[in-house]
């Protein structure tokens, strides 16, 4: 999918929502969120529901996605709450690399080999990294995600190079089979 197709489905999508969605609870309730100020980048964060969370608690956010309706309604509600948000307009699929470096990054219901294959290079030194993903066995109960964006069972862990696991697990969660790492960047 070429990256003015991808822009244009999740902005035809996002365009049906006036506000962000909820914050992540994966991230939100986790016990290894590190204490602001740090530095994090949501990875197709969409509307900006985490982002929006981690900001308020005192987090340096860059919200990174390619819909720009999607970062238009996250930018606004900043706005509306008085915060400051940084957003970058990218397609994580595209062959067009991103730059930067952050302390802690995020990625939720987004899954791209070759992004996960560098998220060592966005990630700093001992920084963190939260991962949620569908996996393939969530098609047991639901037809989509196709298992293109879908890790195997066990897979996640070794797309990570770079990273050590401080929290591992694949199970059903509301009905949907995930799996979920939180790791640390590691340095040679």
């Amino acid at each position: 999918m070429s990256s003015d197709s991808a822009q244009g489905r999740w902005d035809a999508i996002y365009g049906d929502h006036d506000k962000p969605g909820d914050p992540d609870s994966f991230v939100t309730e986790s016990e290894l969120l590190p204490s602001p100020p740090t530095t994090v980048a949501d990875f197709a964060g969409g509307t900006g529901g985490t982002a929006l969370w981690l900001r308020e608690q005192g987090f340096d956010v860059t919200l990174i996605d390619v819909s720009q309706v999607a970062l238009d309604i996250a930018q606004q509600e900043a706005t509306r709450r008085r915060l400051s948000l940084s957003t970058v307009h990218h397609d994580l699929e595209s062959p067009n690399s991103l730059t930067g470096s952050w302390h802690m990054a995020v990625c939720c219901d987004f899954f791209d080999r070759t992004l996960y294959s560098t998220f060592h290079k966005h990630v700093a030194p001992h920084g963190l990294l939260f991962v949620r993903v569908a996996t393939v066995t969530n098609q047991q109960r639901h037809p989509r995600p196709s298992k293109k964006y879908l890790v195997e069972r066990g897979e996640l862990p070794g797309l990570l190079s770079g990273f050590t696991a401080l929290d591992y697990e694949e199970a059903w969660f509301d009905n949907r089979h995930e799996a979920r790492m939180i790791c640390r960047r590691i340095v040679n």
